[in-house]
């Protein structure tokens, strides 16, 4: 039966050192920051339009109830029918406090 090691084999000197050369590589050859100031975050070149991100609301039962009632009696979903509101109603919060 052979021995259990308490080490991982070693690389040799010349694997490590390629692989310490890359890292530096890497690291050296970053693109500069953008010099831009963002005014606000949504500004930013990362944030992009196509990605979707989950927020969820609590709402009393009363309101979840009418909400499902809307959907039953247009042709909008309840998600569809509050983002529509909801987009537009952050637009017009965000304009009033950027005036």
């Amino acid at each position: 039966m052979s021995e259990l090691k308490s080490r991982l084999p070693s690389k040799s000197k010349t694997d490590l050192d390629a692989f310490l050369g890359g890292a530096e590589q890497r690291t050296t050859s970053k693109k500069p920051a953008s010099t831009k100031q963002l005014a606000y975050p949504w500004e930013d070149d990362k944030v992009r339009e196509d990605v979707i991100k989950p927020f969820n609301i609590r709402l009393s039962e009363p309101y979840l109830l009418k909400l499902k009632y809307i959907a039953e009696h247009t042709p909008d979903s309840m998600q569809k029918f509050c983002l529509a509101i909801l987009h537009e109603a952050i637009d017009a919060k965000i304009e009033e406090l950027t005036k």
